[in-house]
Parts: structure tokens; sequence; C-alpha cells
């Protein structure tokens, strides 16, 4: 069955508080990805999610060999990256600071931690490519669906 373009309404979004945030998923398409918004207060940051291709148990959630970005709309975050999650919650880890207006790609094959380091609550665009078929991925329990 051949696709056809669609309007997906803010009516038809799914909105999820999570411990970390808030996520919104504007569009899932299976076997290319999704996208939506997140949004965060000051100070709040994520749990450790990894994109590595085998899932070692150390971070919070796991997605398999994915590839994400943020375009941040509202804010500063800091995204801590590496290969140790102990490391990444220690914030003992390479970083990156992004903060309103830019795009940042987080490959395949790291763990990563992001926290809102700005003054106000922060919003970005996020998307992320479907991992691989068959990938059975690992993610934390929302607070209420």
């Amino acid at each position: 069955m051949k696709s056809e373009p669609k309007v997906v309404k803010m009516s038809d979004w799914q909105t999820i508080p999570y411990p970390d945030g808030i996520m919104t998923t504007m569009l899932n398409v299976e076997g290319v990805g999704a996208i939506g918004l997140y949004f965060m207060e000051p100070e709040q940051e994520t749990i450790v999610f990894s994109t590595e291709p085998e899932d070692d148990g150390t971070a919070d959630e796991w997605y398999g060999p994915c590839h994400e970005f943020y375009y941040i709309l509202l804010g500063e975050f800091t995204v801590w990256w590496g290969k140790d999650a102990s490391k990444l919650r220690d914030k003992n880890a390479e970083k990156l600071i992004i903060k309103e207006g830019e795009c940042t790609h987080y490959p395949p094959g790291w763990k990563y931690l992001v926290k809102n380091t700005g003054k106000v609550p922060g919003t970005f665009f996020w998307g992320i490519s479907a991992a691989p078929k068959g990938t059975k991925s690992r993610e934390i329990e929302a607070l209420e669906k």
C-alpha cells in the first residue's frame, strides 16, 4: 500500500509526562522515525539514554542504533556524552552546550544525558530515526498516559 501525504493536527499529538520532562510526539512513522517537542524546567535533566548498537544495561533507556537530533526553540541545554553511564550521571564526560536557534546531532554508538542549564523552561524540537527492524528498545515508564 502506498503512503500518501497527510496533515497531523495538534489535537492528534500525543503528550506524555515523564520524570525528566514532558514529551509530545507529533508524528511517528513506522520504520522511519518520529518527531516531537520536549519541555524541561530549569535544572531538570534527562535520564541516561543510549543509541549504542548493543544494550549493556547501564543506561536508563536504550533505543538501539539510532540518529537523534534536537533543535532548541527556547533555552539552553548541556549534553554530556560518552560510553560510561556513571560518568554521564556525575557530569564527568565530554559535553556540548546548545542554545536557542542551534541544532545538535546525536549519532549512534553513544550514551547521552541532557540538562536544562538555562534560566527559563526550555523547549526543543526532537527527531529520532527508527532503529533497525527487530530492535526491542528499553524505555522508562511514563508518569501517566
